[in-house]
């Protein structure tokens, strides 16, 4: 089985809710992430929080971030774009 799913969300923290809603409907549909969807849907999460914290600085903004998550032959790929201000590798910390 397949899945192949996108979505465009605004930037800002009241969109976070949608994200999680989006990534748990999508996890939903496959019994392979039934043991640890409530651990993808938090990841996905924390990944769209960081983009409109560090990215954005946490302000509201026009632009749309958009979240691409496919399930092909059992892998699992999740895309996040944005047009934010990019991360400088140097400053993150492990």
């Amino acid at each position: 089985m397949s899945l192949h799913e996108q979505k465009d969300f605004e930037v800002n923290a009241s969109s976070l809710k949608l994200v999680r809603s989006f990534a748990r409907d999508f996890f939903e549909k496959n019994e392979l992430f039934k043991v640890r969807k409530d651990d993808l849907v938090l990841a996905i999460g924390e990944a769209a929080q960081n983009i409109v914290k560090h990215a954005y600085n946490g302000e509201p903004h026009k632009d749309k971030m958009r979240i691409k998550m496919s399930l092909v032959e059992n892998q699992l790929q999740v895309d996040m774009y944005d047009k934010g201000k990019p991360a400088v590798p140097e400053n993150i910390k492990p």
